[in-house]
Protein backbone atom coordinates (compact mmCIF):
# COMPACT_ATOMS: atom_id res chain seq x y z
CA UNK A 1 0.00 0.00 0.00
CA UNK A 2 1.63 3.37 -1.15
CA UNK A 3 1.61 6.88 0.57
CA UNK A 4 -1.56 7.91 -1.01
CA UNK A 5 -3.46 4.03 -1.11
CA UNK A 6 -3.36 4.96 2.37
CA UNK A 7 -4.47 8.84 2.72
CA UNK A 8 -7.57 7.32 0.89
CA UNK A 9 -8.03 4.20 2.87
CA UNK A 10 -7.81 6.27 6.21
CA UNK A 11 -10.59 8.67 4.41
CA UNK A 12 -13.21 6.03 4.05
CA UNK A 13 -12.46 4.75 7.90
CA UNK A 14 -12.70 8.17 8.79
CA UNK A 15 -16.17 8.42 6.75
CA UNK A 16 -17.41 5.08 8.27
CA UNK A 17 -16.69 6.26 11.63
CA UNK A 18 -18.93 9.67 10.82
CA UNK A 19 -21.66 7.60 9.60
CA UNK A 20 -21.24 4.93 12.50
CA UNK A 21 -21.64 8.08 15.18
CA UNK A 22 -25.46 7.78 15.42
CA UNK A 23 -25.13 4.25 16.67
CA UNK A 24 -23.26 4.72 19.54
CA UNK A 25 -26.82 5.54 20.89
CA UNK A 26 -27.92 1.90 20.44
CA UNK A 27 -24.77 0.16 22.24
CA UNK A 28 -25.57 -1.32 25.79
CA UNK A 29 -22.49 -0.54 27.13
CA UNK A 30 -18.74 0.15 25.71
CA UNK A 31 -16.82 -1.60 22.94
CA UNK A 32 -13.91 -3.40 24.83
CA UNK A 33 -10.88 -4.38 23.25
CA UNK A 34 -7.55 -6.70 24.70
CA UNK A 35 -4.50 -6.13 23.24
CA UNK A 36 -2.11 -9.06 23.36
CA UNK A 37 0.84 -10.72 21.64
CA UNK A 38 4.84 -11.01 21.86
CA UNK A 39 6.97 -8.60 23.35
CA UNK A 40 8.50 -5.98 20.52
CA UNK A 41 5.27 -6.86 18.28
CA UNK A 42 4.21 -2.98 18.12
CA UNK A 43 1.38 -3.57 20.99
CA UNK A 44 2.06 -0.14 22.81
CA UNK A 45 2.47 1.81 19.37
CA UNK A 46 -0.68 0.30 18.15
CA UNK A 47 -2.90 1.16 21.62
CA UNK A 48 -1.85 4.51 21.33
CA UNK A 49 -2.61 4.87 17.53
CA UNK A 50 -5.65 2.82 17.86
CA UNK A 51 -6.72 5.13 20.94
CA UNK A 52 -5.99 8.29 18.88
CA UNK A 53 -7.41 7.52 15.78
CA UNK A 54 -10.84 7.00 17.41
CA UNK A 55 -10.80 10.05 20.21
CA UNK A 56 -9.79 12.14 17.00
CA UNK A 57 -12.83 10.84 15.36
CA UNK A 58 -15.17 12.05 18.33
CA UNK A 59 -15.61 8.47 20.16
CA UNK A 60 -14.50 8.41 24.03
CA UNK A 61 -11.73 6.07 24.90
CA UNK A 62 -10.94 5.02 27.75
CA UNK A 63 -7.33 2.68 28.31
CA UNK A 64 -6.33 0.61 30.86
CA UNK A 65 -2.73 0.24 30.92
CA UNK A 66 -1.02 -2.42 31.55
CA UNK A 67 -0.46 -4.06 35.15
CA UNK A 68 3.00 -6.08 34.21
CA UNK A 69 4.73 -2.28 34.37
CA UNK A 70 3.63 -2.03 38.24
CA UNK A 71 3.67 -5.64 39.28
CA UNK A 72 5.43 -5.57 42.80
CA UNK A 73 6.40 -9.62 42.24
CA UNK A 74 10.04 -9.26 40.28
CA UNK A 75 9.82 -13.03 39.32
CA UNK A 76 8.64 -12.22 35.76
CA UNK A 77 6.57 -15.45 33.60
CA UNK A 78 5.94 -16.96 37.27
CA UNK A 79 2.58 -17.94 37.93
CA UNK A 80 2.45 -15.55 40.79
CA UNK A 81 3.26 -12.73 38.65
CA UNK A 82 0.87 -13.81 35.59
CA UNK A 83 -1.59 -14.51 38.49
CA UNK A 84 -1.30 -10.80 40.03
CA UNK A 85 -1.23 -9.17 36.38
CA UNK A 86 -4.59 -10.90 35.25
CA UNK A 87 -6.18 -10.51 38.01
CA UNK A 88 -5.39 -6.92 38.60
CA UNK A 89 -6.76 -6.16 34.97
CA UNK A 90 -9.83 -8.06 35.90
CA UNK A 91 -10.77 -5.91 38.54
CA UNK A 92 -9.53 -2.75 36.67
CA UNK A 93 -11.69 -4.18 33.75
CA UNK A 94 -15.03 -4.51 35.83
CA UNK A 95 -14.82 -1.42 38.03
CA UNK A 96 -14.58 0.45 34.37
CA UNK A 97 -16.79 -1.59 31.78
CA UNK A 98 -20.22 1.08 32.79
CA UNK A 99 -17.50 4.13 32.56
CA UNK A 100 -18.64 6.61 30.13
CA UNK A 101 -16.66 5.60 27.24
CA UNK A 102 -17.16 4.30 23.90
CA UNK A 103 -14.23 2.15 23.66
CA UNK A 104 -12.56 0.73 26.97
CA UNK A 105 -8.71 -0.78 25.24
CA UNK A 106 -7.22 -3.43 27.81
CA UNK A 107 -3.36 -3.69 27.34
CA UNK A 108 -2.86 -7.29 28.01
CA UNK A 109 -5.80 -8.78 29.93
CA UNK A 110 -7.44 -12.09 29.88
CA UNK A 111 -6.01 -13.53 26.86
CA UNK A 112 -2.51 -12.56 26.91
CA UNK A 113 -3.27 -14.31 30.51
CA UNK A 114 -3.84 -17.51 28.75
CA UNK A 115 -0.84 -17.40 26.77
CA UNK A 116 1.28 -17.58 30.16
CA UNK A 117 -0.89 -19.71 31.43
CA UNK A 118 0.13 -22.56 28.23
CA UNK A 119 3.53 -21.36 28.30
CA UNK A 120 3.95 -22.07 32.14
CA UNK A 121 2.40 -25.86 31.25
CA UNK A 122 4.62 -26.38 28.26
CA UNK A 123 7.46 -25.65 30.55
CA UNK A 124 6.17 -27.78 33.09
CA UNK A 125 6.19 -25.13 35.68
CA UNK A 126 2.50 -25.64 36.35
CA UNK A 127 -0.01 -28.92 36.75
CA UNK A 128 -2.50 -29.85 34.64
CA UNK A 129 -4.93 -29.32 37.51
CA UNK A 130 -3.77 -26.24 38.15
CA UNK A 131 -3.70 -25.09 34.09
CA UNK A 132 -7.30 -26.35 34.31
CA UNK A 133 -8.82 -24.67 37.23
CA UNK A 134 -7.14 -21.20 35.99
CA UNK A 135 -8.24 -22.17 32.89
CA UNK A 136 -12.02 -22.08 33.77
CA UNK A 137 -11.43 -19.12 35.95
CA UNK A 138 -10.33 -16.66 33.30
CA UNK A 139 -12.84 -18.27 30.90
CA UNK A 140 -15.64 -17.72 33.27
CA UNK A 141 -18.51 -16.47 30.87
CA UNK A 142 -19.38 -13.27 33.05
CA UNK A 143 -15.95 -11.70 32.45
CA UNK A 144 -14.88 -13.25 29.38
CA UNK A 145 -17.96 -12.02 27.26
CA UNK A 146 -17.35 -8.28 28.61
CA UNK A 147 -14.37 -8.57 25.58
CA UNK A 148 -15.61 -8.27 22.37
CA UNK A 149 -12.35 -7.90 20.73
CA UNK A 150 -9.05 -9.80 21.05
CA UNK A 151 -6.57 -8.01 18.83
CA UNK A 152 -3.25 -10.89 19.23
CA UNK A 153 0.53 -9.13 17.67
CA UNK A 154 2.86 -11.14 16.90
CA UNK A 155 6.17 -11.02 15.21
CA UNK A 156 8.82 -13.58 14.66
CA UNK A 157 11.76 -13.83 17.76
CA UNK A 158 14.81 -12.52 15.44
CA UNK A 159 13.20 -9.25 14.11
CA UNK A 160 11.75 -8.46 17.83
CA UNK A 161 15.67 -9.08 19.06
CA UNK A 162 16.58 -6.81 16.13
CA UNK A 163 14.16 -4.24 17.58
CA UNK A 164 14.90 -4.84 20.65
CA UNK A 165 18.45 -4.10 20.45
CA UNK A 166 17.68 -1.20 17.37
CA UNK A 167 16.71 0.45 20.63
CA UNK A 168 19.52 -0.22 23.30
CA UNK A 169 23.24 0.36 23.75
CA UNK A 170 23.76 -3.30 25.02
CA UNK A 171 23.18 -6.42 22.93
CA UNK A 172 23.06 -8.15 26.31
CA UNK A 173 19.94 -10.43 26.53
CA UNK A 174 17.26 -10.37 29.30
CA UNK A 175 14.93 -13.21 31.04
CA UNK A 176 12.58 -12.46 28.39
CA UNK A 177 14.01 -10.60 25.98
CA UNK A 178 15.97 -13.45 24.42
CA UNK A 179 15.34 -15.50 21.25
CA UNK A 180 15.10 -18.73 22.77
CA UNK A 181 12.35 -17.59 25.19
CA UNK A 182 10.94 -15.19 22.24
CA UNK A 183 10.64 -18.34 19.93
CA UNK A 184 8.60 -20.19 22.84
CA UNK A 185 6.82 -17.21 23.97
CA UNK A 186 5.57 -16.49 19.99
CA UNK A 187 4.32 -20.40 19.46
CA UNK A 188 2.38 -20.34 23.11
CA UNK A 189 0.69 -16.92 21.31
CA UNK A 190 -0.41 -18.90 18.36
CA UNK A 191 -1.12 -22.25 20.20
CA UNK A 192 -3.35 -20.04 21.77
CA UNK A 193 -5.08 -17.96 19.55
CA UNK A 194 -6.38 -22.13 17.75
CA UNK A 195 -7.20 -23.06 21.00
CA UNK A 196 -9.33 -19.63 22.55
CA UNK A 197 -9.82 -17.22 19.98
CA UNK A 198 -13.93 -18.82 19.36
CA UNK A 199 -14.37 -18.23 23.19
CA UNK A 200 -14.44 -14.78 22.68
CA UNK A 201 -16.72 -12.70 20.89
CA UNK A 202 -14.06 -11.60 18.03
CA UNK A 203 -10.71 -12.13 17.87
CA UNK A 204 -8.24 -11.23 14.94
CA UNK A 205 -4.67 -12.11 14.60
CA UNK A 206 -2.48 -8.67 12.92
CA UNK A 207 1.39 -9.55 12.00
CA UNK A 208 3.33 -6.85 12.25
CA UNK A 209 6.43 -8.23 10.97
CA UNK A 210 8.31 -6.24 8.09
CA UNK A 211 5.84 -3.56 7.75
CA UNK A 212 5.67 -0.05 7.80
CA UNK A 213 4.19 1.15 11.40
CA UNK A 214 1.55 3.75 10.10
CA UNK A 215 0.21 1.19 7.10
CA UNK A 216 -0.13 -1.58 9.87
CA UNK A 217 -2.00 0.68 12.23
CA UNK A 218 -3.76 1.80 9.33
CA UNK A 219 -5.22 -1.60 8.57
CA UNK A 220 -5.74 -2.67 12.36
CA UNK A 221 -7.93 0.57 12.47
CA UNK A 222 -9.90 -0.65 9.25
CA UNK A 223 -10.34 -4.47 11.28
CA UNK A 224 -11.36 -3.19 14.50
CA UNK A 225 -13.67 -0.71 12.52
CA UNK A 226 -15.60 -3.97 10.98
CA UNK A 227 -16.20 -5.07 14.76
CA UNK A 228 -16.85 -2.17 16.00
CA UNK A 229 -19.69 -1.50 13.54
CA UNK A 230 -21.17 -5.30 14.12
CA UNK A 231 -21.35 -4.55 17.31
CA UNK A 232 -23.30 -1.17 17.31
CA UNK A 233 -25.15 -1.85 14.55
CA UNK A 234 -26.02 -5.62 14.97
CA UNK A 235 -29.15 -7.37 13.25
CA UNK A 236 -31.94 -7.30 15.23
CA UNK A 237 -35.43 -8.63 14.53
CA UNK A 238 -38.16 -7.64 13.49
CA UNK A 239 -41.17 -7.80 11.43
CA UNK A 240 -43.35 -6.33 8.76
CA UNK A 241 -46.26 -3.42 10.16
CA UNK A 242 -48.54 -5.00 7.54
CA UNK A 243 -48.03 -8.98 9.47
CA UNK A 244 -48.06 -7.47 13.35
CA UNK A 245 -51.18 -5.57 12.10
CA UNK A 246 -53.09 -8.96 12.13
CA UNK A 247 -53.20 -9.40 15.67
CA UNK A 248 -55.74 -7.66 18.28
CA UNK A 249 -54.84 -5.09 20.48
CA UNK A 250 -57.07 -3.69 23.43
CA UNK A 251 -55.67 -1.04 25.75
CA UNK A 252 -52.38 -1.53 23.39
CA UNK A 253 -52.19 -4.84 24.00
CA UNK A 254 -53.27 -8.46 24.52
CA UNK A 255 -52.57 -11.08 27.28
CA UNK A 256 -53.76 -14.31 27.57
CA UNK A 257 -52.00 -17.71 26.19
CA UNK A 258 -53.98 -17.83 22.79
CA UNK A 259 -53.17 -14.21 22.20
CA UNK A 260 -49.09 -15.06 23.23
CA UNK A 261 -49.05 -18.24 21.22
CA UNK A 262 -50.48 -16.36 17.67
CA UNK A 263 -47.51 -13.29 18.61
CA UNK A 264 -45.29 -15.71 18.46
CA UNK A 265 -46.47 -17.43 15.28
CA UNK A 266 -46.42 -14.54 14.08
CA UNK A 267 -43.02 -13.89 14.68
CA UNK A 268 -41.41 -17.39 13.76
CA UNK A 269 -43.26 -16.87 10.56
CA UNK A 270 -42.98 -13.53 9.60
CA UNK A 271 -39.55 -12.15 11.79
CA UNK A 272 -36.18 -11.44 9.93
CA UNK A 273 -33.11 -9.98 10.85
CA UNK A 274 -31.74 -6.43 9.79
CA UNK A 275 -29.24 -4.26 10.63
CA UNK A 276 -30.70 -1.94 13.53
CA UNK A 277 -30.02 1.48 11.83
CA UNK A 278 -32.37 0.17 8.53
CA UNK A 279 -35.14 -0.77 11.00
CA UNK A 280 -34.74 2.58 12.63
CA UNK A 281 -35.37 4.34 9.77
CA UNK A 282 -37.79 1.77 7.46
CA UNK A 283 -41.68 2.62 8.83
CA UNK A 284 -42.91 -0.71 7.72
CA UNK A 285 -40.65 -2.54 9.86
CA UNK A 286 -41.41 -3.03 13.47
CA UNK A 287 -38.90 -4.00 15.75
CA UNK A 288 -39.39 -7.30 18.47
CA UNK A 289 -38.52 -6.23 22.06
CA UNK A 290 -38.97 -8.70 24.75
CA UNK A 291 -39.89 -7.35 27.87
CA UNK A 292 -39.48 -8.43 31.57
CA UNK A 293 -41.64 -7.83 34.11
CA UNK A 294 -39.86 -8.80 37.56
CA UNK A 295 -41.97 -9.95 39.81
CA UNK A 296 -41.15 -10.83 43.57
CA UNK A 297 -43.83 -12.47 46.15
CA UNK A 298 -46.93 -10.93 44.26
CA UNK A 299 -44.98 -7.83 43.59
CA UNK A 300 -43.60 -6.37 40.62
CA UNK A 301 -40.25 -4.29 40.25
CA UNK A 302 -40.54 -0.31 39.37
CA UNK A 303 -38.21 1.18 37.77
CA UNK A 304 -38.33 5.22 37.96
CA UNK A 305 -36.51 7.22 36.05
CA UNK A 306 -35.01 10.62 36.22
CA UNK A 307 -36.16 13.64 34.62
CA UNK A 308 -32.52 14.59 33.06
CA UNK A 309 -33.55 10.72 30.94
CA UNK A 310 -35.09 11.57 27.35
CA UNK A 311 -37.32 8.68 27.98
CA UNK A 312 -39.05 10.35 30.68
CA UNK A 313 -40.53 12.99 28.30
CA UNK A 314 -41.25 10.64 25.68
CA UNK A 315 -42.88 7.96 27.28
CA UNK A 316 -43.23 8.64 31.06
CA UNK A 317 -41.45 9.12 34.71
CA UNK A 318 -42.35 5.22 35.60
CA UNK A 319 -41.64 1.50 33.86
CA UNK A 320 -42.18 -1.75 35.06
CA UNK A 321 -40.30 -3.42 32.22
CA UNK A 322 -36.76 -4.63 31.56
CA UNK A 323 -36.40 -4.26 27.86
CA UNK A 324 -33.90 -4.82 24.97
CA UNK A 325 -33.57 -5.99 21.47
CA UNK A 326 -33.49 -9.16 19.94
CA UNK A 327 -30.17 -9.44 18.10
CA UNK A 328 -28.98 -12.50 15.90
CA UNK A 329 -27.19 -15.15 17.02
CA UNK A 330 -26.30 -18.80 15.92
CA UNK A 331 -27.49 -20.54 18.89
CA UNK A 332 -31.42 -20.13 18.19
CA UNK A 333 -32.97 -20.75 14.88
CA UNK A 334 -36.01 -21.60 17.41
CA UNK A 335 -37.72 -17.44 17.73
CA UNK A 336 -39.26 -17.72 21.03
CA UNK A 337 -36.18 -19.12 22.25
CA UNK A 338 -34.08 -16.55 20.92
CA UNK A 339 -36.83 -14.06 22.70
CA UNK A 340 -36.23 -15.76 26.12
CA UNK A 341 -32.66 -15.91 25.71
CA UNK A 342 -32.04 -12.38 25.03
CA UNK A 343 -34.25 -10.95 27.89
CA UNK A 344 -31.90 -13.59 30.22
CA UNK A 345 -28.93 -11.96 29.14
CA UNK A 346 -30.09 -8.70 29.37
CA UNK A 347 -31.43 -9.20 32.91
CA UNK A 348 -28.12 -10.95 33.75
CA UNK A 349 -26.05 -8.22 32.41
CA UNK A 350 -28.06 -5.79 34.47
CA UNK A 351 -27.69 -7.09 37.34
CA UNK A 352 -23.87 -9.03 36.89
CA UNK A 353 -25.40 -12.40 37.31
CA UNK A 354 -24.60 -15.28 35.68
CA UNK A 355 -28.13 -17.58 35.81
CA UNK A 356 -31.22 -17.35 34.54
CA UNK A 357 -34.42 -16.99 36.52
CA UNK A 358 -37.67 -18.72 35.95
CA UNK A 359 -39.82 -16.53 32.65
CA UNK A 360 -43.30 -17.20 31.12
CA UNK A 361 -44.84 -15.30 27.80
CA UNK A 362 -47.75 -13.45 29.02
CA UNK A 363 -48.44 -11.54 26.24
CA UNK A 364 -47.68 -8.32 23.86
CA UNK A 365 -48.01 -4.34 23.93
CA UNK A 366 -47.68 -2.24 20.62
CA UNK A 367 -49.34 1.24 19.98
CA UNK A 368 -49.25 1.25 16.34
CA UNK A 369 -50.84 4.85 16.29
CA UNK A 370 -48.14 6.49 18.27
CA UNK A 371 -45.48 7.88 16.44
CA UNK A 372 -42.31 6.69 18.31
CA UNK A 373 -44.27 3.58 19.91
CA UNK A 374 -45.17 2.03 16.75
CA UNK A 375 -41.41 1.25 16.08
CA UNK A 376 -41.65 -1.67 18.77
CA UNK A 377 -43.21 -4.65 19.36
CA UNK A 378 -43.21 -5.81 23.11
CA UNK A 379 -43.14 -9.52 23.91
CA UNK A 380 -43.44 -9.60 27.71
CA UNK A 381 -42.65 -12.34 29.89
CA UNK A 382 -43.20 -12.16 33.26
CA UNK A 383 -40.08 -13.26 35.07
CA UNK A 384 -39.67 -14.67 38.75
CA UNK A 385 -36.87 -13.22 41.05
CA UNK A 386 -36.96 -16.68 42.95
CA UNK A 387 -34.21 -15.14 45.77
CA UNK A 388 -34.83 -12.94 48.20
CA UNK A 389 -30.98 -11.86 48.09
CA UNK A 390 -31.33 -10.81 44.19
CA UNK A 391 -35.12 -9.10 45.19
CA UNK A 392 -32.65 -6.96 48.01
CA UNK A 393 -29.97 -6.55 45.38
CA UNK A 394 -32.56 -5.17 43.01
CA UNK A 395 -34.26 -2.89 45.69
CA UNK A 396 -30.24 -1.30 46.32
CA UNK A 397 -29.11 -1.66 42.99
CA UNK A 398 -28.92 1.52 40.55
CA UNK A 399 -30.24 0.53 37.20
CA UNK A 400 -27.32 2.68 34.64
CA UNK A 401 -28.31 3.61 31.28
CA UNK A 402 -26.43 3.76 28.68
CA UNK A 403 -25.29 7.80 28.08
CA UNK A 404 -28.02 8.20 30.24
CA UNK A 405 -28.82 8.80 33.96
CA UNK A 406 -29.29 5.61 36.49
CA UNK A 407 -32.44 4.13 36.90
CA UNK A 408 -33.70 3.10 40.46
CA UNK A 409 -36.52 1.25 41.98
CA UNK A 410 -38.66 -0.86 44.32
CA UNK A 411 -41.14 -3.68 44.82
CA UNK A 412 -44.66 -3.13 45.47
CA UNK A 413 -48.43 -4.87 45.31
CA UNK A 414 -50.44 -4.73 41.83
CA UNK A 415 -53.02 -2.90 44.27
CA UNK A 416 -50.43 0.03 44.91
CA UNK A 417 -48.81 -0.07 41.51
CA UNK A 418 -52.70 1.03 40.31
CA UNK A 419 -53.83 3.40 42.82
CA UNK A 420 -50.16 5.38 42.61
CA UNK A 421 -50.68 5.19 39.07
CA UNK A 422 -50.89 8.79 38.16
CA UNK A 423 -48.57 9.85 40.75
CA UNK A 424 -45.95 7.30 38.91
CA UNK A 425 -47.00 8.45 35.66
CA UNK A 426 -46.43 5.18 33.86
CA UNK A 427 -44.89 4.83 30.26
CA UNK A 428 -47.62 3.67 27.87
CA UNK A 429 -46.50 0.00 28.21
CA UNK A 430 -47.01 -0.54 31.51
CA UNK A 431 -50.71 0.87 31.59
CA UNK A 432 -51.46 -1.56 29.45
CA UNK A 433 -50.30 -4.11 31.11
CA UNK A 434 -51.79 -2.74 34.41
CA UNK A 435 -54.86 -2.25 32.55
CA UNK A 436 -54.93 -6.17 31.62
CA UNK A 437 -54.34 -7.23 34.65
CA UNK A 438 -56.63 -5.53 36.72
CA UNK A 439 -59.47 -6.97 33.92
CA UNK A 440 -57.97 -10.63 33.69
CA UNK A 441 -58.55 -10.62 38.18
Amino acid sequence: MILSDIETFIAQLEKRLVNLQPALSFAHRAFVIEFAGTPKSGKSTSVEAIRHFFSRNGFRVHVLAERAAVCPIPMKGHLFFNTWCACSMLAELLANVEADADIIIVDRGIFDALVWLNLQLQRGEITQEEAGTIDSFLLLERWRTLIDLVVVMNVPADEAMSRENGQRITKKTGSIMNEKVLSTFSESVSIAFKKYSDKFSGALQHDTSGQDVRQSNTQLAGSILDFLEAFLDPEILVVSREQLASLPVDHDGAFSETAAKNALNCIAKHGRFVRRSQAETDDDLVQIIPCGILAHNDKVFIFRRKETDSKYRLYGKTTILEATHTIKTVEFEDKGLLLEDALSKRIARSLFLGRKFPMQLKGYCWDHDEPVSKRHFAMVFEVTIDSENTAEDLRKKEFRRWRGPSRAGEFVSWNELDSQSEDLNLEPWSKSILWHHKNVK
